[in-house]
């Protein structure tokens, strides 16, 4: 099984993940920011990933849950071989789509394409969503690119979490090949 775990303190607030690759999606998840909650349960349902999630901190809870989920997922992966390396979904939710792509390749890069019109969805402070990504990005070592449109903003958040627990698990899933690398190494 592919595992991994990880214990983040980002500007006061802490995170704990756990993750497994293989899973079905699974959650136990204790952000403090129901919102939160709510996205990592779409992201893991759709990524067929079972994952535990803890924080505590308030504001930058986003940013520490990302990056532990980034760091538990580039464990998980090890040495990446025999994974798909690249992965892409889009997701519509009634007047809202969403597009993400990415790359296992352990560069990490991020591209976010989108507005948000209020300042919080729920509990969540808007800007959180896109720390959120750019701590994963950073964590675990990887390319992300996000784009997104729609009305409503919970539609919005949503599909790009469900978005990217789809590419992640086509990124993520064996092919049997070896490193995905010309250079032979990730």
């Amino acid at each position: 099984m592919r595992r991994g775990k990880s214990e983040v303190v980002c500007r006061g607030s802490k995170a704990m993940v756990s993750i497994d690759l293989d899973g079905q999606g699974d959650v136990k998840l204790s952000t403090g920011l129901a919102f939160l909650d709510h996205l990592l349960h779409a992201f893991s349902r759709t990524g067929s990933l079972n994952l535990k999630a803890h924080a505590s901190g308030g504001y930058y809870c986003g940013e520490a849950i990302g990056s532990a989920i980034g760091r538990a997922l580039d464990q998980a992966l090890g040495d990446h071989s025999g994974i798909r390396r690249y992965g892409s979904a889009s997701v519509p939710m009634d007047e809202s789509l969403a597009e993400v792509s990415l790359d296992l390749g352990g560069r990490p890069y991020h591209i976010f394409t989108g507005e948000f019109r209020g300042d919080k969805i729920g509990d969540l402070e808007v800007q959180q969503v896109r720390a959120f990504l750019e701590a994963l990005t950073h964590g675990a070592r990887l390319t992300l690119h996000v784009r997104f449109y729609g009305e409503n903003d919970h539609h919005k958040a949503e599909s790009i979490f469900k978005a990217l627990g789809l590419a992640l698990k086509e990124s993520a899933e064996k092919d049997g090949i070896g490193v995905p690398s010309t250079k032979g190494m990730i």
